[in-house]
């Protein structure tokens, strides 16, 4: 009988669902090594959005110090916030090791921390503080939901504040209803009288963001400040 060449003969299918699993184990062993292969993949994934987005950041820096237009410089600087919301995000995911979900509280302290430092001037020293209710929020919620703290945050920021300004973050569930309330609050000046918030760049985007978390951006203007608010899946 003719012998089969060496590279058949030692050919053997590999195991199913992965390669790393014994051809003797029980279905529920090869669907936890299944399990185990996405999360690390996922992980992989993450670890080079992470990466990407932070040589983006990089990469736009070194052309900051050619942009003398001022149009120009604030349409750079609110683009460098909105990346930093999707980098701070991904580096979170990154080193909770925890899949597609963040701690929220730790989430928007850190994305208004950066907000507040990439703001040019005094005002980058208004107090912002953030209250938040302990909640794990998934990856395609907190994405839209960041953008639209960036964008409320900026846009307090770019107030005129009394000496004594500050920015208040608040985020309550709301009882059993699988929902929650992002309200951000400021003492600056009331904005004017039949302001359209279509109008403005940055909150014609939070105002899309919030129809993709399923409700609209409400706000509130007084002699006292301003606040908007809006709700989102948890």
């Amino acid at each position: 009988m003719p012998m089969l060449p060496r590279s058949q003969a030692a050919y053997s299918p590999p195991d199913q669902p992965g390669d790393g699993v014994a051809s003797g184990a029980s279905p529920a062993d090869r669907l936890t090594a299944r399990i185990q292969e996405l999360e690390a993949e996922l992980r992989e994934l993450q670890h080079r959005a992470k990466n990407s987005l932070q040589l983006v950041i990089s990469l736009l820096k070194l052309q900051a110090g050619r942009i003398r237009d001022p149009d120009a410089r604030a349409a750079y600087e609110q683009t460098m916030v909105r990346i930093e919301a999707l980098a701070i995000l991904y580096r979170q995911l990154h080193e909770s090791g925890a899949g597609t979900h963040v701690d929220l509280g730790r989430y928007v302290t850190a994305l208004c921390e950066a907000v507040r430092e990439g703001t040019p001037g005094a005002l980058s020293r208004v107090p912002v503080t953030v209250d938040s209710d302990p909640i794990q929020i998934g990856l395609y919620e907190a994405m839209p939901l960041g953008l639209i703290i960036a964008e409320l945050v900026t846009s307090c920021l770019h107030h005129a504040f009394p000496d004594d300004g500050w920015i208040r973050i608040t985020v309550r569930q709301q009882g059993d209803s699988g929902r929650a309330r992002l309200t951000v609050e400021d003492n600056g000046r009331a904005l004017p009288a039949g302001f359209d918030t279509t109008a403005e760049d940055g909150l014609m985007l939070a105002e899309a963001l919030a129809g993709q978390l399923g409700d609209t951006l409400s706000t509130d203007s007084d002699a006292a400040g301003t606040t908007a608010s809006v709700s989102f899946p948890v």
